[in-house]
């Protein structure tokens, strides 16, 4: 069994790995193709990559008690993961560009890493409700990873079904 700062290593590991996917899949699209989705799928790459750094913002917010600038209106993620997190006044949604979305992306993924390590308190300490019971904080942290590897696997079949497209339209 991993200890804490093992754990942790993974963790940061996995999550810059699937991070480092999405950039790749979103790299050299237009602000029409990352809104493009074909028929029968229902979130286009734009998003997906909002999804994702919505979701690190969530983890972050949740574990820190700190606010996070999301607008949750339009986040894209569940109620019960922003249980107890509270929103910067006059949070604003970012563009839909691909640019915008990244910057958005790696701002939320570098507040949340740092947060996890520089903190003091073992995420085994933290305790939150998570699904109606009382859980540690990495419930929380691998429910955002295994949310993530769900939206790379779409981004990756998007990307495919966008070359296609292109290849169609010349």
């Amino acid at each position: 069994m991993l200890d804490g700062g093992q754990r942790l290593a993974v963790y940061v590991e996995h999550v810059e790995a699937h991070l480092g996917k999405l950039r790749r899949y979103v790299s050299g699209t237009t602000d029409e193709e990352m809104a493009w989705r074909p028929t029968g799928i229902r979130n286009p790459l734009a998003w997906i990559v909002r999804h994702g750094a919505d979701l690190l913002w969530a983890a972050y917010g949740r574990i820190s008690g700190q606010p996070i600038p999301v607008n949750p209106a339009d986040c894209g993620v569940a109620g019960s993961a922003l249980r107890d997190v509270r929103f910067e006044p006059g949070a604003e949604s970012p563009s839909r560009s691909a640019e915008a979305l990244l910057v958005y992306l790696d701002r939320a993924w570098t507040t949340l890493a740092t947060y996890l390590v520089e903190s003091r308190q073992p995420l085994e300490a933290i305790e939150l409700i998570v699904d109606r019971r009382t859980r540690d904080a990495w419930a929380v942290l691998d429910h955002c990873l295994a949310d993530l590897c769900y939206h790379t696997g779409q981004a990756s079949i998007l990307r495919k079904l966008l070359a296609a497209e292109r290849r169609r339209a010349r």
